[in-house]
């Protein structure tokens, strides 16, 4: 079950969802919008970024990362990113870039849409958790 805007409000209000800082403005019909923070390049067309708020999702709440429409008209793609149940931290954002228009830094650029579990997981303490910023890739073998 996708949930909306307001369901999304309450879950922060019980104190089972942290999304900060966050304004009114960035709440939506079916989720959140987040705002791109920071760029570093890898390449031509290749950058990492990362958002400004850092979330804390429960255990019983998913999340799906979309590129919000206006930035893929410009030619930014986001490829697919989910945030695990239990989550903690700020989410690095994977940008290819084919466009000519700027990086919206401070700007709504990424899209978060939530979906409740049938059921409670244990919560997600893997290589990402308590990210803070930019996080490059951490190989499996690197994070045992």
């Amino acid at each position: 079950m996708i949930l909306s805007g307001r369901d999304l409000r309450w879950y922060i209000e019980q104190g089972k969802l942290k999304i900060d800082p966050v304004t009114p403005e960035q709440f939506q019909q079916n989720g959140v919008d987040l705002i791109l923070e920071r760029i570093e390049p890898h390449n031509r067309n290749f950058v990492l970024g990362c958002t400004r708020e850092t979330v804390e999702l429960p255990d019983d709440l998913m999340a799906f990362v979309e590129l919000r429409s206006t930035w893929a008209r410009k030619g930014f793609l986001l490829p697919p990113t989910i945030v695990d149940a239990g989550f903690r931290g700020t989410l690095t954002l994977e940008i290819v870039h084919f466009g000519i228009a700027d990086f919206p830094l401070g700007q709504r650029f990424a899209h978060l849409i939530f979906a409740k579990l049938t059921s409670p997981t244990e919560p997600y303490r893997g290589k990402y958790d308590k990210q803070s910023g930019i996080t490059e890739a951490i190989d499996d073998k690197e994070a045992t």
